[in-house]
């Protein structure tokens, strides 16, 4: 079994990380707005959420891509030049 296999994990690691941003910025807006002390990913933790959101959005959609195309991604398929 391939990483590309299981576009579920890939889309819903996706989600999770594109929720985990949202509560991040809801967090610094009301930080901002109503002074309520709260803790946050910074500058830097909100741009690795995304960034990871979308690697795994992309993962999931090229784990899409190979199974409607049929595409064998493993390393001992006679075709990709693996050992029989």
């Amino acid at each position: 079994m391939s990483i590309f296999h299981g576009h579920r994990r890939w889309l819903a690691l996706a989600a999770l990380t594109f929720v985990l941003y949202l509560v991040n910025m809801a967090l610094r807006i009301a930080q901002i707005k109503f002074g309520v002390p709260t803790r946050s990913f910074g500058d830097v933790g909100e741009f690795l959420l995304v960034l990871l959101c979308m690697i795994f959005f992309v993962a999931g959609l090229l784990a899409i891509e190979a199974r409607n195309a049929g595409v064998s991604v493993d390393a001992n398929h006679p075709t990709t030049g693996g050992t029989q």
